[in-house]
């Protein structure tokens, strides 16, 4: 049985870690030692920032009931061993939904035409890589020059497309090893080559964020600074 595990392939920054050096400065003490804990005040908010820059790949698996969301997820599961959090589409685009923490990597699975508000929800921008699926069988022409977005790779041919899904790929996972597959594993494989930009991105963010915060707006300052060297 393959066990879920973290994916570890996570491509780092050429330079030295950007998040080692912010360490170093929100352990600092004004002798110049370095404590095993932040020493200033209010640098849990920025140890929260970096806590997330080194936590293992949060990939998702996104779509309505009957989406074939957990067979998706699944499928990535026996092919590559990777963990994957499987999240209700219908709860997380509903009107009025609070916010949801934003993944590494993003998939969303539709077997049916998205509703307005699913529709607007996916369009909404995003600094991680999203790959939106066509779950299903499909094989008519159109569905052979499908293009997945991010990889420049052509989406399987398989079952009649219905005109929703034209220009989404069509994956089939039933079977883990179904060509279909291959486009997700592809796009999450390149997704992970880029994640450690994505993640320098992601929290510089959060610190110009902290930088209008009362208690430590001066030391997510520094810290944007160490970001950038």
């Amino acid at each position: 049985m393959t066990q879920d595990t973290a994916a570890k392939d996570v491509a780092r920054p050429l330079a030295p870690d950007p998040a080692a050096r912010i360490r170093r400065l929100i352990t600092s003490t004004p002798n110049g030692a370095v404590a095993p804990e932040p020493t200033h005040p209010g640098a849990e908010l920025i140890s929260a920032a970096l806590a997330r820059f080194d936590a293992p790949v949060d990939l998702r698996v996104r779509g309505g009931l009957g989406s074939g969301r957990r067979t998706l997820a699944a499928a990535l599961r026996a092919r590559r061993g990777w963990r994957v959090t499987v999240e209700d589409l219908d709860s997380l685009a509903a009107p009025g939904a609070p916010p949801a923490v934003a993944p590494d990597v993003e998939i969303i699975c539709l077997r049916t035409a998205p509703c307005r508000h699913e529709e607007a929800w996916a369009r909404r921008p995003r600094r991680h890589p999203m790959l939106i699926v066509a779950t299903g069988s499909y094989d008519d022409d159109d569905n052979a020059h499908a293009v997945v977005a991010g990889t420049g790779g052509p989406g399987p041919v398989d079952g009649p497309r219905p005109r929703w899904a034209r220009g989404l790929p069509a994956v089939d996972a039933r079977d883990p090893e179904d060509r279909s597959v291959d486009t997700v594993v592809t796009f999450v494989e390149r997704a992970l080559d880029g994640l450690a930009s994505v993640r320098v991105a992601r929290l510089e963010a959060e610190l110009e964020r902290l930088a209008v915060h009362p208690e430590v707006g001066e030391l997510a300052e520094a810290a944007l600074c160490a970001l950038d060297h």
